[in-house]
């Protein structure tokens, strides 16, 4: 909590399974963040269950190279093969194709072995509700921490309803973290207001900070993806937290064409030479995978629906009655013209 050192001839509380310690004051100065267990014995085990059901094929190394996951009706084959697949992106985490990967043998859909081998269910210290959390898919919502509106996987409370994209899952598991272009480690200070060196924001409350160095991050730009695919170039862009050119004319955004702060993150192509803001190079619906399945509620629609880009027709939303100019979820039945915004359902 306050990454200061814990003097354990004092009282102190701490987890045998996470290896984590938290001074008393810490641990309940919030008061909604903790709740007591009388009997030990009645505390729910964190058990990991993971998201591959069934491995029907290994290899000499000893890895599942084909799979039963979950969240897909078809096999998944694993393989290595990232340049053959540069163009795709993972259905777990909607990022491009990155590292080894399951593909499956007869539709679209990819998945990074490390999302393949998520557990089913979550235990999370930043979740209020104190109740495990749950893998889900085929869903499109509102990340509870991040706020981005995503069709990826997810981890959802059954008791308030809230999503926690896998992202913000993993930057906010406790322990030390990493960056991107600092050489320090830098710790997660809930109370601690700065600025962002990332992005520049000012008064931002809950920031990365350096112990040794004048030197914050704010939760969204920590968990930014390192890679992405835009439009403006043929290769994928990477995450550059400097820019080394001191020529001023080359500090502009060659997507929307105004010029960037040389001192703030953006992405590039170090072939091509292209740059962009951030916020250009994701794009307004980074997390949303179009040509996503995902399921309603009965009493809101029947039929599964898939997430579409309208471009050239603009259909009145099934919802609210407004054209549906950008993203939208589409019914996938023949015959039902059922439409609306991301937004809507």
């Amino acid at each position: 909590m306050c990454h200061d050192e814990v003097n354990t001839e004092y009282g102190s509380y701490y987890c045998v399974n996470c290896n984590i310690i938290f001074h008393v004051n810490c641990a309940t100065r919030d008061k909604d963040s903790y709740s007591i267990v009388e009997n030990e014995d009645e505390e729910s085990p964190d058990v990991f269950v993971s998201s591959i059901t069934n491995v029907l094929e290994w290899n000499d190394a000893g890895e599942a190279t084909v799979i039963q996951h979950f969240k897909h009706r078809h096999h998944l084959r694993l393989s290595d093969k990232v340049g053959e697949y540069e163009n795709k992106c993972c259905d777990g985490c909607v990022l491009p194709i990155s590292a080894s990967f399951y593909y499956c043998l007869q539709c679209d859909f990819f998945l990074h072995k490390v999302c393949a081998e998520l557990s089913q269910v979550k235990h999370v210290w930043h979740h209020r509700c104190q109740k495990p959390l749950l893998l889900t898919s085929d869903e499109a919502f509102d990340c509870v921490k991040c706020g981005c509106p995503s069709t990826a996987f997810a981890y959802k409370c059954e008791e308030c309803g809230d999503y926690t994209c896998l992202r913000c899952v993993i930057t906010l598991t406790p322990g030390v973290q990493t960056c991107l272009g600092h050489k320090h480690p830098l710790h997660f200070y809930t109370d601690y207001e700065g600025q962002c060196n990332a992005c520049g924001d000012d008064d931002i409350e809950g920031l990365f900070r350096c112990k040794k160095c004048n030197f914050s991050l704010d939760h969204k730009c920590f968990s930014l993806p390192i890679t992405v695919k835009n439009k403006c170039d043929e290769h994928l862009l990477s995450l550059t937290a400097h820019d080394d050119n001191n020529y001023s004319e080359s500090h502009y955004c060659d997507i929307c064409e105004e010029s960037r702060d040389s001192k703030l993150w953006f992405y590039d192509c170090a072939t091509c030479g292209t740059s962009a803001h951030v916020n250009c190079a994701l794009g307004k619906y980074p997390f949303l995978k179009p040509g996503s399945v995902i399921n309603l509620r009965e009493e809101v629609h029947e039929h599964p629906l898939t997430a579409v880009k309208k471009m050239y027709y603009y259909p009145d939303c099934s919802g609210c009655g407004k054209p549906c100019v950008d993203l939208s979820f589409e019914c996938t039945k023949s015959g039902c013209n059922y439409i609306c915004h991301d937004e809507c359902p």
